[in-house]
Parts: C-alpha cells; structure tokens; sequence
C-alpha cells in the first residue's frame, strides 16, 4: 500500500487555535528569513497582539472552510484510488502536523509515501516550507520512501479545472466580454530574488489558462503587506485601473488557492469586489467560487497520483 499525504497550512477553528497558527506561522524560517529570537519574538508577538482581530475575521465569514473542504477531497479521492493507497491529510500550522501524519503511516507500516502540497504554484514560503518538515520528520525513519509533487499548475486537467469555472460563470452572469484578473497572495520580492519562482509560475498559470479561455487577463495580487517590497499590482488598484479604460465587466480567479479560505472569502469577497462595484453603476466584477467537490480537480489529483 502506498500513502498519500495532501497538506496545507492549516485552519484554526478557535482563538487558542488562531494564537498558535500565527506563532508557528511566523516562526517558521521560510515565511520569516531571520535569525531564530528574531523570529520567535516576532511570532510570540504577532500572535499575541493579531489573534483576536484575526478571529473576528474568520467569525466574519462563518469559521474557515479549508479542513472541511480538504477533508471532502481527501475522501474523494480515496473513493476514485481504492484500497491500494492510504490518504492522509497535514498541515503546516495546526492539527494535525506533518510529523504527526507521517508518524501514522510508520506506524501502519505504510513508508512509500507521495507527498502533496495543495499549492497549484512552488514557493519558498508553501512548498518548500513543507518539503522541508517532511524531510525532518523522514529523518526518524531512514527506510521512507518519499516523493514529492512541487507544482501542478501546468496539468492539463488543473487549466481545464479553471477554464470550466471560468465558462460557467459567464453562462451564469450573463457576461459578454469579461477581463480575467487573476489574483494571487502576494509574497515579500526578495524571494524573487532568491530564486524563487512563485511569481513565473503565477504569470504562466494565468497565461495557460486565459489563453483556454480565449479572454483577455492581467495578473494582480493580493493581501499583501507593503507594495514597495511585496509582489503587485495589487488587485484593488488593478479593477480601478481597468475601470478606468471602461472595462465593466471583470472576473476575479484565486489562483494560487484550490480551496476557499480568509483571503477569498473576507479580503477578496468582503472588500476587494464590493468597492469595485461602487466604482460605476454598470460595474460587474465578481469571483470564481471554488468549489468543494469538482471532478477536474479528482482526476487531476489522481493523474498525478499515479504519473
């Protein structure tokens, strides 16, 4: 039997749980890239003084949907693969931990392992943060057998998952010749630098996927935390920019995200498309709903499964 282990960053469903999400969050080497009591002051702060304004957002938008949602595609998957793989989920932040999941497959006997962050692009800050706690925790098991799938943003079947939702909404709202604002969380420019190569991937994506769709597109990112040393444009600048040049009608595609979650559903949903909507009576900007059970998204899972 093999084991399947999809992992992210976590979804606290309490504010104890959000206090230690942001403290492992900003502890972590490949979010905060400084010495160690630099980052354990910084993340023993940030969390003591963000987790009740951060609770109150996710209270906002009815609790995180990312463990439920995640739990439903792990379950589904495991209906599609059957009995000759084991599917366990991780995440980086909260319960249960890489280390934890790996440990139960050990336990189970089960040391060939494909690893999945469910981040359709490769970053420092995601993919190698994980890449780098399963190989710690592999280290207690010399005879584990892991692999890892880095990105998929490039599958047919992860550009067909959005050029299908994209199509849809249009058929639903009734639109005519949208613009496509793909959005991505913004990371800090000197991972760029470093080599990271987040932000190619996110231009490619988009490009692949606009290109699917035959509609015009720009790349724009969101939640940011400063625009002179984070990744933009920013998203909200790029609608009043387009809005401007009397493009009306624009659809919003998360696409560094394959699940909802606080970005979408409070920065994007919240804030970003409702102020666009004021900015003209004709304005229709909206955003593509990710949805919970997508057969794309199994059998693209499945296709990298089994490569």
């Amino acid at each position: 039997m093999k084991g399947i282990l999809l992992v992210n960053m976590g979804g606290p469903e309490n504010p104890k749980e959000v206090k230690e999400f942001l403290k492992l969050m900003f502890l972590d080497k490949h979010i905060i890239q400084a010495p160690v009591f630099i980052r354990k002051f910084l993340s023993l702060y940030i969390s003591s003084t963000r987790y009740k304004k951060s609770w109150k957002r996710y209270q906002e938008i009815g609790g995180t949907p990312l463990k439920k949602n995640t739990n439903i595609l792990a379950l589904d998957l495991q209906k599609k693969l059957g009995n000759s793989f084991k599917i366990k989920i991780a995440y980086s932040y909260s319960n249960p931990f890489i280390n934890v999941a790996l440990n139960e497959f050990f336990q189970e006997n089960i040391y060939d392992i494909i690893v999945i962050p469910l981040y359709p692009q490769r970053s420092i800050t995601t993919t190698d943060s994980v890449i780098y706690d399963v190989e710690k925790a592999k280290s207690k098991n010399k005879s584990a057998k892991i692999s890892f799938v880095k990105e998929f943003y490039k599958n047919p079947l992860y550009i067909k998952f959005w050029k299908d939702l994209i199509e849809s909404h249009i058929e639903v709202q009734k639109l005519k010749s949208p613009t496509l604002v793909f959005s991505a969380h913004s990371i800090p420019k000197s991972f760029i630098k470093q080599g990271d190569t987040y932000q190619f991937a996110i231009e490619e994506s988009a490009k692949f996927i606009s290109e699917s769709c035959k509609l015009p597109f720009i790349v724009s990112y969101q939640s940011g935390m400063n625009p002179k040393t984070w990744l933009g444009p920013n998203t909200k600048e790029t609608i009043e920019n387009l809005a401007s040049k009397n493009l009306k009608e624009i659809i919003i595609i998360p696409i560094s995200f394959i699940s909802e979650n606080l970005e979408t559903l409070y920065d994007i949903d919240k804030f970003i498309v409702p102020d666009a909507n004021k900015l003209d009576s004709d304005m229709k900007v909206s955003r593509i709903k990710i949805p919970v059970v997508n057969a794309n998204l199994i059998q693209l899972f499945e296709s990298l499964i089994n490569h």
